[in-house]
């Protein structure tokens, strides 16, 4: 199984802040519920598999482990 990691971010603009990674969806879920209110359209939470990465488009820089387990 490929782990995973867990981002709260917040979404008022179009860059997503995030606002914490976690190692559960317990921890993400609980910090989501205790920050969401400061922000008016609240906060955003999901699972990503370690290594997972945007690669499309201009500007992309990508800081994932290689077969050698070094980025």
């Amino acid at each position: 199984m490929t782990p995973e990691e867990w981002i709260v971010q917040h979404d008022e603009s179009a860059h997503n802040t995030v606002l914490g990674v976690f190692a559960t969806q317990d921890e993400a879920q609980s910090f989501a519920e205790a920050v969401g209110g400061r922000f008016t359209n609240g906060v955003i939470f999901s699972s990503y598999p370690v290594g997972y990465r945007y690669d499309e488009g201009p500007g992309y820089v990508g800081l994932v482990p290689n077969s050698t387990g070094t980025a």
